[in-house]
């Protein structure tokens, strides 16, 4: 890939002449990845991340056409902070704002200068860029990260944009996903046979056979926290929801530190997870999951 453009913790390269990655900085500047899929009339961005209006000078600098179509792919805040900045913009007025209907639902749209048009999808749209490009937005059957996914497959190279759904091992975030139905999806969405996958986070487009591989983590990830989760016994006579209730997040880190302690050999979940993610964030993952398993025992 050509790099095209560099300034603010934001690297830009050029993928086709319709399809540009937007590499952005997460640990610095809580900012995810992005691209421009570029119609001879405008400019369709994904995601908002903070200080996202930026976006639209760097759109400018290189394309010389407005943005008439913002993509959100689910909605955290690294990827829709800076959403509030485009409706302040003189482009708004002719920008449409796509994204899952479930997403669109929590959104509390106060009145700004110039007010966007918004579009939820529960399942598919096939979108239309002047000069012939084509986009197909689709939201999973059952929440991945979070219950907002949505896909961005961008036909011509075969290259999907998927948010957090699919992300560099090290940046998992499980808070407000559902792991099972997450791996299955995965599963699922391999099977279109794309070509490459455009990563909420990563530094590189990842082959399609990421995806699969992104499962497989996942899987140990969730492995390793059930084996935790066995470990947790304060009170045998108590009942699951009781024995929870009380849980510190110091006895969960606990749980897990000695987990990994023990279990680190090669060939183990511990090592492959480790392996993949690092030390640190490999345990960090599975204290994530560990704790969405606690909540459901005691919700």
């Amino acid at each position: 890939m050509e790099k095209v453009y560099e300034g603010n913790l934001v690297e830009i390269f050029k993928v086709t002449d319709r399809l540009y990655f937007r590499r952005a900085n997460l640990p610095i500047r809580w900012q995810c990845n992005g691209a421009f899929i570029v119609g001879d009339a405008g400019v369709a961005v994904v995601d908002a991340p903070p200080e996202g209006i930026e976006i639209a000078d760097e759109v400018q600098k290189l394309f010389g056409k407005p943005i008439t179509a913002l993509i959100l792919t689910h909605g955290h805040g690294d990827h829709t902070a800076g959403l509030s900045g485009f409706f302040e913009s003189d482009f708004a007025g002719g920008l449409t704002v796509y994204s899952s209907r479930r997403f669109l639902e929590t959104l509390a749209l106060s009145e700004h200068k110039y007010r966007p048009n918004f579009v939820g999808i529960d399942g598919k749209l096939e979108l239309s860029l002047s000069g012939g490009v084509e986009i197909e937005l689709f939201t999973p059957p059952d929440p991945m990260h979070s219950k907002w996914d949505m896909f961005v497959r961008i036909p011509g190279p075969e290259i999907l944009c998927t948010g957090d759904a699919v992300v560099e091992y090290q940046t998992a975030y499980f808070h407000s996903a559902d792991i099972r139905s997450w791996i299955s999806n995965l599963r699922l969405l391999s099977q279109r046979g794309l070509k490459q996958v455009l990563a909420g986070h990563g530094p590189e487009l990842f082959p399609w056979s990421y995806i699969n591989d992104f499962a497989d983590f996942l899987s140990a990830v969730e492995r390793a926290a059930r084996e935790c989760l066995k470990r947790y016994n304060p009170a045998p006579d108590l009942t699951e929801k009781q024995r929870f209730a009380d849980v510190a997040a110091g006895e969960i880190r606990d749980l897990v530190a000695a987990y990994f302690a023990e279990n680190g050999a090669g060939g183990t979940d511990v090592h492959y997870i480790e392996e993949r993610a690092g030390k640190d964030d490999a345990r960090r993952e599975v204290r994530m999951v560990l704790w969405e398993f606690v909540r459901e025992f005691i919700r």
